[in-house]
């Protein structure tokens, strides 16, 4: 088992207290970093070895009637072991060196990875970190990381609040593009009819119907129009 050497960045000040009394502290802490360590690394055998009945209980349902009748834990209890786990083999070994309470804590689905990668830093370097260091670095996280949700949420409504003022403010050159066309169109139409006899309009409707690519044949048209001689040609 790994025993757990904590750091505390303000060591305890033993000065103040009696001779006898500080050099049993000292021994109740030894003591107590020990155990913890134990009890960390004991969490991460676990949940290697819930891992391990997982992959002969492929079938959810099975491993979890199994964990729960043959070990006697929780479902959600078992997944915590597993997680804590599966850090561990990502990590390497820091990991058994932090308090049970802070390793739950970093294994969970929520925990910010910047908050995780630095904790376990600091720990490989021997500075652990006491656990409500850590409960503060994540719930800071957190809450800058909801902050900033929320601003991008904002900016991307002044976004859409900004397009649609863009078209609003665009809409009249819209319709007043629209109208003019429109009324183009008809001036057209009125044009066509009263140079063409009813199945002269017929035919046009027809031809532009049918026709994939209508400009070509206006294009065509034009060309003909150019050159009189053979219009005069088609009249004989």
């Amino acid at each position: 088992m790994t025993n757990v050497l904590t750091l505390i960045p303000d060591p305890f000040d033993y000065s103040a207290l009696d001779v006898d009394i500080a050099c049993n502290l000292r021994e109740q802490a030894n003591r107590i970093r020990t155990r913890i360590g134990k009890a960390t690394q004991d969490l991460i055998d676990i949940g290697r070895d819930l891992l391990a009945a997982k992959k002969h209980l492929l079938d959810h349902g099975e491993f979890i009637k199994w964990v729960e009748s043959e070990v006697g834990i929780a479902r959600r209890t078992a997944q915590a072991y597993m997680a804590i786990a599966k850090l561990a083999d990502a990590k390497g070994a820091a990991i058994a060196l932090l308090p049970p309470t802070t390793v739950h804590r970093l294994a969970a689905k929520s925990a910010p990875a910047e908050v995780v990668s630095e904790v376990i830093a600091k720990a490989e370097s021997g500075d652990v970190l006491p656990d409500r260091t850590v409960f503060e670095m994540i719930s800071e996280a957190k809450s800058q990381k909801k902050k900033t949700e929320q601003l991008n949420r904002l900016r991307g409504i002044e976004l859409s609040n900004d397009n649609c003022e863009a078209h609003k403010q665009a809409r009249p050159h819209i319709d007043l593009v629209r109208v003019k066309r429109e009324k183009k169109t008809s001036e057209a139409a009125d044009t066509l009819v009263k140079a063409l006899s009813a199945d002269g309009i017929a035919l046009v409707i027809k031809v532009f119907s049918e026709e994939e690519w209508p400009w070509d044949l206006l294009s065509a048209l034009r060309q003909r129009l150019s050159a009189p001689s053979r219009l005069k040609e088609g009249c004989r």
